[in-house]
C-alpha cells in the first residue's frame, strides 16, 4: 500500500467507503493550477508540504548565487585565486552594505566560490561569458555584489588576490574601504537548499 508521502500528485488514492464501495480520489494538481496564473517566465515544477513554521528565507540550509560577466581583458586566473580565499567561515563586514539596525553578526560560511566559463566565444575570447558561482549558508546585504566588485578589481589587475585576505582581517581593517558595488542586473539567486523537504516533481509540467 502506498504511503501518502510517496504518492505523485496525479496518482489516484483508493478509498473504501462505509458501504464497501471503492472510490478513487486525486490530489489537487497544484502545479498546473499555479502555472495557469503565472507569467510564462515563471514555472512551478513540483511542491511538497511544509510545517507551519517553515520560512523560505530562514529555513534554507544553503543558497547558491551566480553573477555573470564578460571576459574582456580580465585575468580570470587571478580572480579565481581571490575567490579561493573567500571559502570558509569569515567575518564579511567589509564585503557587504552595512545594516547594523538589523544585523550584528557578520560571520558567514562560504562553501565554495568558483569562476566558471558559462558560454565560450571562440572567435573572440574577450566576449566569452563567465560567472562567479558562490554557495554558502547565508549572505549579508549586497554581499555577493561587493565580492564581485573586488574580484573585478583583481581581474583588472588593480588589486592583487591577497586583498581578499586583507578585507577579511577586520582587526586590521575595522572600517570598510571605499569601493564601488557591482551592478545588480547580472546577479541571480540560482538555488536554495532545504533539509528534510522532499519535492514531488510533476512530469507533465516538466515537459
Amino acid at each position: 500500500e502506498k504511503s501518502k508521502h510517496n504518492l505523485h500528485p496525479c496518482d489516484g488514492i483508493a478509498v473504501v467507503k462505509g458501504n464497501g464501495a471503492v472510490a478513487t480520489t486525486y490530489e489537487v494538481d497544484y502545479c498546473t493550477l499555479m502555472n495557469k496564473n503565472l507569467p510564462a517566465s515563471i514555472r512551478v515544477l513540483g511542491w511538497c508540504e511544509t510545517s507551519p513554521d517553515f520560512s523560505a528565507r530562514f529555513s534554507a540550509a544553503y543558497r547558491m548565487y551566480r553573477y555573470f560577466f564578460t571576459a574582456k581583458h580580465l585575468d580570470i586566473a587571478a580572480m579565481q585565486a581571490g575567490a579561493d580565499l573567500l571559502v570558509g567561515d569569515h567575518d564579511f563586514r567589509n564585503f557587504c552594505k552595512m545594516n547594523i539596525a538589523e544585523v550584528s553578526n557578520f560571520q558567514r560560511e562560504v562553501y565554495y566560490a568558483k569562476i566558471v566559463l558559462f558560454k565560450e566565444d571562440k572567435t573572440d575570447p574577450r566576449r566569452s561569458v563567465y560567472m562567479l558561482e558562490i554557495k554558502g549558508v547565508a549572505f549579508l546585504w549586497h554581499m555577493v555584489r561587493c565580492i564581485m566588485s573586488v574580484l573585478l578589481l583583481i581581474g583588472e589587475l588593480k588589486e592583487k588576490p591577497a586583498v581578499v585576505l586583507e578585507l577579511l582581517d577586520v582587526e586590521s581593517n575595522p572600517g570598510k574601504p571605499m569601493y564601488g558595488i557591482a551592478d545588480e542586473t547580472p546577479l541571480v539567486l540560482h538555488e536554495c537548499g532545504f533539509d528534510n523537504l522532499h519535492v514531488m516533481w510533476q512530469p507533465s509540467v516538466l515537459w
